[in-house]
């Protein structure tokens, strides 16, 4: 084989490498999206997506996070500051391959990434099967693809294995639940239904959501106290934002007159939830699932 055909031959087989690395992915805001090869250096602009990479065991590759990140509670990393506006200059100084941000209310810093050149992917998940596909997705990115299939696998067999034991209960066996987040004062109440990756969680637990028939953004929406005296609810879920606010949340619910001939607040049973399994639909599906399974039985 001559000299040129040989180098012509190595350069279509490394030509032909390139190309196969390369790959087109939709992202949650149907933006096509081209990885030309797995990233090396991730800005993870967003805490609800940072756990896909710690489960995938790709936290290496994380040289940023923003700065209401968990993960930089534990490890080495640069704050980029807040998730919105993003500070565009630090992310740059960081020489990314790629940065992963939310939707809602972080879509309009896709252009300001797009307009500086860095490539961006959107991950906006809010239900059980998001998580799953997320996770398989994510693997596909970061040139892992066996691992994100088997640990979306894992993460499906483990909830669902809850769930079909909670299948078995009757209608009359599921304690009725309502989970209760204040904004202000007691009387401003939101809660969550149907489209909640939260909703999800209490049925795959066995229980039934009294406000399920309902919905809003994402599952979202205000009630009134009357909503909830109405609903008589059996076990009230309340969430806690930090290691000791557990009883300040409780106390909230009991100590609110309105309230206190509540089937949940005669039997004790409110019940504080950490609000970092609440908070972002992500593979911590899991660990909610089996916490609420505690709480219900």
């Amino acid at each position: 084989m001559s000299v040129l055909k040989r180098a012509l031959t190595v350069g279509l087989v490394v030509l032909f490498a390139a190309l196969s690395a390369a790959i087109d992915i939709v992202d949650d805001l149907g933006r096509l999206v081209t990885i030309n090869e797995p990233p090396e250096r991730v800005v993870v602009a967003s805490p609800a997506i940072t756990k896909y990479l710690e489960v995938l065991d790709l936290s290496s590759r994380i040289v940023g996070v923003t700065d209401w990140d968990p993960f930089a509670l534990s490890n080495e990393v640069e704050k980029i500051g807040n998730l919105v506006p993003l500070n565009l200059e630090k992310i740059v100084s960081l020489s990314p391959d790629l940065v992963m941000i939310s939707g809602g209310f972080q879509e309009a810093e896709v252009e300001k990434l797009e307009n500086i050149g860095v490539n961006t992917y959107v991950m906006n998940p809010n239900s059980f099967e998001d998580i799953y596909r997320n996770l398989v997705v994510v693997g596909n990115i970061f040139g892992v693809p066996e691992r994100g299939k088997a640990s979306a696998d894992d993460f499906r067999e483990e909830v669902l294995a809850i769930a079909k034991d909670s299948h078995k209960l009757s209608q009359d066996e599921k304690p009725r639940v309502i989970y209760i987040m204040i904004a202000g004062e007691v009387s401003d109440i939101w809660t969550c239904g149907t489209g909640s990756f939260v909703n999800q969680a209490i049925a795959f637990a066995g229980g039934a959501n009294v406000a399920a028939p309902y919905s809003g953004n994402n599952g979202w929406f205000p009630v009134s106290p009357e909503f909830v005296l109405n609903s008589q609810p059996e076990i009230i879920l309340v969430p806690y934002y930090y290691e000791g606010g557990q009883e300040e949340a409780v106390n909230m619910i009991v100590s609110y007159k309105p309230f206190e001939e509540l089937p949940a607040v005669k039997n004790d049973r409110v019940y504080p939830l950490y609000d970092g399994l609440t908070a972002y639909a992500n593979p911590n599906f899991v660990n909610l699932v089996k916490t609420l399974k505690e709480f219900f039985f």
